[in-house]
């Protein structure tokens, strides 16, 4: 992330611009809040199942610093040769990666990634730290990136910190691979035979889209898409809280970000609709108020999604030897113009081996260019307003490919919708928000005449946030924000119409903070956070309360 002021984040994004910076600029170094210290960072997120095979470790960083990614050079990428263990040759079970950081004193969250050979593995960020200093962890499933990992490799983690007399939080990190090898009871994971990429990219105003030649093996049978991607700078960020451009237009002198609430990414295929990425609303340790996520951060903020779509369907376009256009666009709905979005596109290659090439064809595609939005807007004035914006897509797309094994046909489809209800009073001063999220992917295979097997994922990602802001006479302030975040996901297989497998989780997070400033000074924020799941490892539990940068017994 560049360089911002202390108050660069809601106070940006709210009508109370103004007021709002003076409360954070009262606050002092962000390391003040909780006294000196809180509780290094935990989440109650199921950690990793990790097979109990002979295994590996090879460390690529050990408590590497970063502290100028500005600088004349910049210290950021650290880049190291990662080589796979002799003693721990592949196929795995598993690949895991391990991060452990430490920072002290006062500084920003960054963003950061990691890339192995080029391929992102990894988009996360940092907590803000407490004078004393805090610790934390971040374990990433890698086991899909296999096809990488077989040859020595140049490992890159990319963090852009900045230090002076000011912010003197220098981010240490150490990082290591483990390798567990495969067992009758943990057989070999599968993996894609080839893994391509696009490489970074950033879309603009200016430049909306963006897209990368590619060429795909001629035996070549499924393809997968993952996608990572943020939006970056004081608008983007919190895209998911952004004022339809006509109340903007309407009251340029409260200073609000633009375009609406809504913001997908378009995957395309040699320039066709392929898909859509509606990214989850992550929210960093900086986000509207610092108080809110010490000591446990917002869901998937230290390890945002990399979303994955299916192009399977496509497969019989490009087979020719040719390179073919892999592109991605931000919704068109509104004239994008807010900052920045980036991230990279990663393609899980798996091919034929009983023969040199294959055939197929898109034979179905209804994928619409854009989603349909409406939206409707009552100004009420005085720096009031209320707006509801939905979105929805239903599309689909099938083809086949002729294999080795026979002609296998892929259906897949996805039905999408997307509510935000926003509300802003007492002239911009306060704020209610009620985002919901529902995605539903199908993918169904079938193999000739042979039942279909059909794998489902559905999620769904509430989002609310309540903000209320206070100056009197006497020129004290008063803050208070509530939010509740949710991650709700179900995943499931079936044969015909036999289930096989299915699997669970329901993430809640609930944090409120409260800032006092004149008369008094007040500085306090309590959390809940519970994680449920089901899947093959069976049920899975665990629950949380913090006060104060502490939790409670």
């Amino acid at each position: 992330m560049a360089v911002r002021p202390l108050y660069r984040r809601a106070a940006r994004l709210l009508a109370a611009v103004l007021a709002l910076a003076a409360t954070l600029l009262a606050a002092g170094p962000a390391s003040a809040d909780f006294g000196t210290d809180y509780h290094d960072p935990f989440s109650v997120a199921k950690p990793l199942t990790r097979p109990d095979t002979r295994s590996c470790t090879v460390e690529t960083m050990h408590d590497q610093p970063f502290s100028n990614g500005y600088g004349n050079p910049p210290d950021t990428p650290y880049t190291v040769t990662l080589t796979p263990p002799a003693a721990c040759r592949g196929p795995w079970s598993a690949v895991v990666l391990d991060l452990h950081g430490r920072v002290a004193g006062r500084q920003f969250d960054r963003l950061f990634t990691v890339r192995i050979g080029g391929v992102q593995v990894l988009l996360s960020s940092t907590p803000e730290p407490s004078a004393d200093g805090i610790e934390w962890s971040v374990e990433r499933d890698v086991t899909r990136y296999a096809p990488l990992l077989d040859r020595p490799q140049p490992f890159a983690l990319d963090l852009a910190n900045v230090t002076d007399a000011t912010y003197t939080g220098v981010f240490r990190i150490t990082a290591s691979l483990t390798f567990y090898t495969a067992s009758p009871r943990h057989p070999a994971a599968a993996t894609a035979d080839r893994l391509l990429t696009t490489g970074p990219f950033g879309l603009t105003g200016a430049a909306p889209s963006a897209a990368v030649p590619l060429v795909f093996p001629q035996n070549l049978e499924r393809l997968t898409a993952e996608v990572y991607t943020r939006g970056g700078g004081a608008c983007e960020e919190f895209a998911y809280a952004s004022a339809p451009d006509a109340y903007v237009s309407a009251n340029p002198g409260l200073g609000l970000c633009g375009k609406g609430p809504f913001r997908e990414l378009r995957l395309s295929v040699d320039g066709r609709s392929a898909g859509a990425v509606w990214p989850y609303p992550v929210i960093y340790t900086g986000g509207w108020d610092p108080l809110l996520w010490r000591p446990t951060p917002g869901i998937a903020a230290f390890d945002l999604p990399g979303y994955r779509l299916d192009l399977t369907p496509y497969v019989g376009l490009l087979l020719d030897g040719r390179p073919h256009s892999i592109g991605i666009a931000v919704n068109a709905a509104e004239s994008q113009s807010n900052d920045l979005w980036t991230g990279q596109i990663n393609l899980f290659a798996t091919v034929d081996h009983g023969r040199a090439r294959t055939e197929g064809r898109l034979i179905d595609h209804r994928v619409a260019p854009e989603a349909a939005v409406t939206t409707a807007l009552t100004d009420q004035g005085g720096g009031s307003g209320h707006w509801t914006v939905t979105a929805t897509r239903h599309d689909t797309a099938t083809g086949w490919v002729q294999t080795s094994h026979g002609r296998v046909s892929t259906e897949v489809r996805d039905d999408l919708a997307f509510s935000s209800d926003e509300q802003l009073a007492s002239g911009g001063n306060e704020l209610t928000l009620r985002n919901r999220t529902d995605l539903t992917r199908a993918v169904t295979t079938r193999a000739g005449l042979g039942p279909a097997l059909t794998r489902t994922a559905h999620e769904s990602d509430p989002l609310d946030v309540g903000y209320h802001y206070v100056r009197d006479a006497a020129g004290n302030t008063d803050q208070r924000t509530t939010m509740t975040l949710g991650r709700h996901q179900e995943d499931g297989l079936r044969l015909g119409p036999l289930t096989l497998a299915r699997s669970t989780v329901d993430h809640t997070y609930a944090p409120t903070a409260h800032r006092h400033d004149g008369d008094t000074t007040v500085r306090t924020a309590e959390a809940t956070e519970d994680y449920r799941s089901t899947g093959p490892d069976g049920p899975y539990h665990r629950s949380a309360a913090t006060r104060d940068g502490w939790p409670v017994p």
